[in-house]
């Protein structure tokens, strides 16, 4: 930026404040979207394998935030002592962070799934189906269920 004051290009230099801001809003605002989308799932997962959803995710995810934002804030600055020279055209520091960031809650989202996907939200449900067989065939069928889902869940790494 020392070269656009210097050239008194003030057009040029508030192209690239606005350019600079466009990039640090989008950062921020995609690591605070990735953290939702991950207590999103993680909701989403309690629910379908019948656990009980607490507020202290919604506490969490804020906390998650706040420390990404803990670990951005400082690196801003270096950041814009960076945009003094030319070729320190993007706030590189922001993007890196933030990327990791949204790699981070990305790797959260798909443990979710898989946690979703396999049949161990299915034990408490086959638990009380055991509880309620009265007769030795229905006993028989269910350990039969249990072993067909064994084997899928095998199958399916």
């Amino acid at each position: 930026m020392f070269d656009l004051i210097i050239q008194k290009d003030w057009d040029g230099l508030l192209l690239r404040l606005i350019i600079w801001a466009a990039v640090v809003f989008i950062a921020w605002i995609g690591m605070a979207i990735a953290c939702f989308a991950d207590m999103w799932s993680g909701v989403s997962t309690a629910r379908s394998i019948g656990e009980r959803v607490h507020s202290h995710r919604l506490r969490e995810t804020v906390q998650k935030i706040k420390d990404y934002a803990g670990v951005m804030f400082p690196f801003m600055f270096i950041d814009i002592i960076g945009s003094l020279f030319s070729f320190y055209f993007l706030p590189f520091f922001q993007i890196i962070i933030a990327a990791g960031a949204i790699i981070i809650e990305g790797w959260s989202i798909l443990e979710n799934k898989k946690r979703k996907k396999s049949h161990a939200a299915l034990i408490p449900e086959l638990a009380k189906e055991i509880i309620q067989c009265a007769r030795e065939k229905d006993a028989e069928a269910l350990i039969e269920t249990i072993q067909n889902l064994s084997e899928k869940n095998k199958a399916n790494g």
